[in-house]
């Protein structure tokens, strides 16, 4: 143990934290973040890091504390347990509140009772509490029907809710709080037990009527009445707070409210800033189970903590400005919600009527909804914190409100839109701006003849499925209004004032393409990654590579590292189905025998992978030797950590066996210091590492320590993190942020550009009006892209997709070739997507991929759905396409109800030979960097079992800005297309 004492906070009073905790919270965290105060008996954990490490570790931080006053107020429920207790009566609770539960049968009640209890706020008119009058009865009365409470009232379940929430707060010890709570603790016991005989034969939808019919398991009635109560707690104050809260924000920055009303997709942003802003669960316990150091605080076994989540949600190393409401901040991962085994049960419901209905509602029905003049809102409390008194006034009443939905800014001014590189970052810019300005002509420039940048000549071509997204960007192109104008550069063709003279918005997405140089004595006889993977790329810009030797460094740990490691290492096999040419390949690697990857970090902090680091160790013939990775933990916390030392378990020796082509040697913190030449040629690497100084003979040194900026870059790299260098002009992709992200991620940066480049139009910032550039004599459209295209695919070697032109020469020449034609000849995105038969299959914890799974089926003719808990892997069709939809639980584990198929998937014996599947994951990347490891684990033992995986690797971070649900509709377009694809190309049997 290292960690301190604990400060004492004896200054920390309980009526001041009532009042207003955050200056409070502001000198805690500045002295430290955890601190002993006497005043509520226990240590408050403030600061965001600390705060978040113990949701991670339930064994450590238990949720079981002893003495807890929860307990007390209502019985041991789930949230003061922990696995695998905890998870049991979780799985019991949640089919009532599950996403798909919210969306079929709840949300339609929501609105009648939004519309009910807005009707009784206006006819008290003006000076009625929007609190009392509006938010606390309509969260009362969808809580009572979702429950399935027909006895009660909501003014029951308000009264039982506010009692018993005072003295779970109640560390004053009042008496007066005390008795209130056990009046309505008994009273909870007595309506359950009436409702219980009324639901076994009245069955419905409501959490009581399902919990009397689960499968296999009867939850023990005192344990039904612990956690009813708690849902009775925290499932109505919760939403009343955040409708509250957020309602009180917006009429305190009308601007925010503009932007919120002219694009309603804003609801759940407005939803999410303001439960972050203030957290209505403001502080809950957890218990220590042994000694432990936590934000460098040495705390005992069985110390009592309270986390502090209202705390956390403004901590200034996280949050600029913290203290203010702002839509357009950056999104980051709030606490409000919790995270881990322990997150909120019902923030789908809570989304579904504050975000989808209530605050909609409220807004469009009430014009100029604000707080009256006369009279001040009122905010309180600091382990339950909201609205305490907001009276409010408008100035009349709109019509009848739509069905809520979230409109695109579709019916904003179309702007005339020009984007400069066709990149992922540019074309997934041209594809939010299609959503967003339906109508907005749209032309994508490009100084190579070829479209689509890194995923032509950049991304390792033994990926095709990574680069199976081209197939959306094809689609994109062929619509009218979307222009590829390729062949003309940004300088030589057209001056960026002549872009911005001639487009209402322009967007420089041109990438940055100059290998990072190593800052150490001998770095000139190094080559850059980029080079040698835009070389195996074709790209007709590079030079010839020379031959590289039999022993290779390669400096660097990153997704490009590994891709160059495992490019070299592959056979001709493991080219099958990409697009690298055989000659080329083995032209440059063939005679590599030895890899060395070097890189500074321990195997946790490496920035590749772990899905990578995976992909290597598969590679037939290629062994395996680790240095310097040290004794690694087996917790499964640490993907990529796992990852490696599943490379550690798996070295014999040196690996040196007669069917061993290539040996990846693996150096971890291992720090260059100096390139040399020796007598013979070769390059002596010297290296700092644990073992002492290490001097490696190689052939060749390759360096993958990232991109710089071109000479020609129009702008500095990162310089306009926002994407806004001014009205009219953005940054998009690496440009935007710098050489970091994955493909996936500029899909989140393009939508986030739109909004934008809309609130720009909005308030007319810009105009509509541009005429456009005309076209060029030498540019290259999309006939002659696809020209291009039909002549690769048509001279393709056997096992290959394509044959790549060499030289801009070629390029050109094919697509002026008048006598081919694509169309005809059958293209792909030219033909009408086959219907391909699929299934979707899903795994899940809360319900976030049954909802996913559910709304892919509405766009899919004649899909399927299953729950992974019910299908065993033989039952798998092969005639029909698989759509994996799946969570992660916990530590980066298959979810809990799919473990039975993930078992019975790695049973030795099952062959899948004939199975196409795609992989969709789910999860947060603020958790755990395990995130999306549920949905990997099933797809190597599918992979294992004979599958295929096609189209792209589908992940969404459910910390991110992107709803689930939008991204997996653009993941499951690529899947399709490319699917299609194969059905267009493969001969009839």
């Amino acid at each position: 143990m290292t960690g301190t004492t604990a400060p004492v906070a004896d200054w920390v009073t309980i009526p001041d934290l009532y009042r207003d905790p955050f200056p409070i919270y502001e000198r805690l965290r500045a002295e430290g973040g955890v601190h002993w105060v006497p005043s509520v008996n226990r240590y408050l954990v403030t600061s965001y890091a600390a705060v978040h490490e113990t949701e991670l570790d339930q064994g450590v931080f238990s949720a079981n504390e002893q003495g807890s006053l929860q307990i007390r107020a209502m019985g041991h429920s789930m949230l003061r347990r922990d696995d695998p207790e905890h998870y049991v009566e979780r799985k019991a609770w949640q089919p009532a509140l599950r996403p798909g539960a919210v969306k079929r049968v709840w949300t339609g009640k929501f609105r009648a009772n939004a519309e009910r209890y807005l009707a009784e706020l206006i006819e008290k008119g003006p000076g009625a509490d929007l609190v009392w009058d509006f938010a606390a009865p309509y969260a009362a009365e969808n809580l009572r029907q979702i429950i399935g409470l027909e006895n009660s009232t909501q003014e029951d379940l308000q009264r039982w809710s506010q009692t018993m929430i005072d003295a779970t707060g109640n560390y004053a010890d009042d008496p007066e709080v005390w008795r209130l709570g056990e009046q309505s603790y008994a009273e909870v016991d007595d309506a359950l037990d009436d409702m219980l005989r009324w639901h076994a034969t009245n069955p419905n939808d409501s959490l009581i009527s399902q919990l009397l019919r689960i499968p296999d398991y009867e939850m023990p009635l005192e344990r039904i009445r612990a956690n009813l109560k708690m849902t009775i707690g925290g499932g109505l104050n919760e939403p009343r707070d955040a409708l509250g809260v957020t309602a009180w924000a917006l009429m305190q920055n009308p601007e925010q409210l503009a932007a919120v009303r002219s694009d309603p997709a804003l609801w759940h942003t407005a939803f999410d800033e303001s439960i972050r802003w203030i957290a209505p669960i403001g502080m809950y316990s957890r218990q220590t189970t042994r000694a432990v150091d936590l934000g460098g605080v040495r705390l005992p076994a069985g110390a009592r903590l309270g986390i502090c989540i209202l705390s956390a949600n403004r901590d200034e190393t996280v949050w600029e400005h913290p203290d203010r409401f702002d839509l357009r901040r950056e999104v980051k991962p709030h606490l409000a919600f919790g995270k881990g085994v322990h997150v909120c049960l019902g923030a789908w419901v809570a989304r579904a009527e504050v975000a989808d209905v209530g605050l909609p509602l409220l807004f469009e029905r009430l014009r100029g909804l604000r707080v009256t003049g006369s009279q001040a809102a009122e905010v309180g409390g600091w382990v339950f914190r909201g609205m305490t008194k907001l009276p409010v006034t408008w100035d009349g009443l709109g019509e009848e409100a739509a069905p809520v939905a979230a409109t695109a800014v579709s019916a904003a001014p179309a702007p005339r839109i020009a984007i400069v590189g066709s990149g992922p970052a540019g074309c997934f810019t041209a594809q939010a701006a299609r959503r967003a300005f339906p109508s907005a002509p749209i032309d994508v420039f490009e100084d190579l003849p070829t479209p689509y940048g890194l995923l032509r000549s950049g991304v390792a071509g033994d990926h095709p499925g990574t680069k199976a997204v081209s197939r959306q960007f094809d689609r994109l192109f062929a619509q009218e209004g979307v222009a590829f104008r390729g062949n003309v550069s940004l300088g030589r063709d057209v001056t960026l004032p002549q872009l911005r003279a001639r487009y209402d918005a322009v967007v420089l997405a041109t990438g940055m393409h100059a290998d990072a140089r190593l800052d150490l004595p001998g770095s000139e006889y190094a080559r850059g990654a980029g080079a040698v993977t835009r070389y195996l790329n074709r790209h007709p810009d590079e030079p010839p590579q020379t031959p590289l030797g039999e022993h290779v460094a390669v400096i660097g740990h990153g997704n490009v590292a590994l891709d160059v490691a495992r490019l070299l290492a592959q056979d001709s096999a493991g080219l099958a189905g990409s697009d690298i040419d055989d000659a080329v390949h083995h032209q440059l690697a063939g005679s590599v025998r030895v890899v060395h990857l070097i890189g500074r970090s321990m195997p946790s902090e490496a920035k590749c992978d772990p899905v990578m680091v995976r992909e290597l160790a598969a590679l037939p013939g290629v062994a395996h030797v680790v240095h310097g990775a040290g004794v690694l933990p087996a917790d499964g916390r640490d993907a990529r950590v796992d990852a490696v030392r599943e490379l550690q378990a798996a070295t014999s020796g040196r690996g040196d066996t007669e069917h061993v082509r290539v040996r990846i040697e693996w150096w971890f913190g291992a720090r260059p210091h100096l390139i040399e030449q020796g007598d013979s040629g070769e390059y002596l690497m010297h290296l700092t590492h644990d073992d002492g100084a290490v001097r490696l003979s190689v052939a060749d040194v390759i360096t993958a320590i990232g991109f710089d900026a071109n000479a020609d870059s129009p702008v500095t790299p990162g310089a306009f993190p926002t994407g806004r260098i001014e009205a009219g002009l953005y940054v998009a992709g690496w440009l935007r942020k710098g050489p970091r992200g994955t493909i996936p991620d500029q899909r989140a940066d393009a939508r986030s550009l739109m909004q934008l480049l809309a609130d720009d139009v909005r308030v007319g910032a810009i105009g509509t009006a541009a005429s456009g550039l005309p076209a060029l004599p030498h540019e290259i459209g999309f006939t002659g892209w696809n020209r291009i295209d039909f002549t690769e695919r048509r001279d393709a070697a056997p096992d290959r997709t394509r044959l790549k032109l060499p030289t801009r020469g070629a390029l050109l020449e094919a697509a002026a070739d008048q006598s081919c034609d694509p169309v005809a000849a059958g293209a792909s995105w030219a033909q009408p997507v086959p219907s391909v038969p699929v299934s979707i299959y899903f795994g899940t914890e809360s319900g976030g991929a049954e909802l996913v799974a559910e709304d892919l089926a509405h766009l899919l003719p004649d899909a399927e759905v299953f729950d992974l808990a019910d299908v065993h892997p033989d039952r798998l069709r092969t005639d029909r396409l698989a759509l994996l939809v799946c969570a992660t639980y916990g530590d980066g584990e298959v979810p809990a109800a799919a473990r039975p198929f993930y078992e019975a998937l790695a049973a030795a014996g099952l062959r899948l030979d004939g199975l196409r599947y795609a992989v969709f994951g789910l999860g947060d990347r603020s958790y755990t960097r395990t995130y999306s490891r549920g949905s990997e684990l099933i797809d190597e033992a599918l992979a294992a079992c004979g599958a295929r995986r096609i189209g792209e690797y589908g992940r969404h971070d459910a910390a991110g800005p992107i709803d689930a649900t939008e991204a997996a509709q653009e993941w499951v377009a690529g899947v399709l297309t490319e699917a299609a694809a194969e059905l267009v190309h493969t001969p009839a049997q």
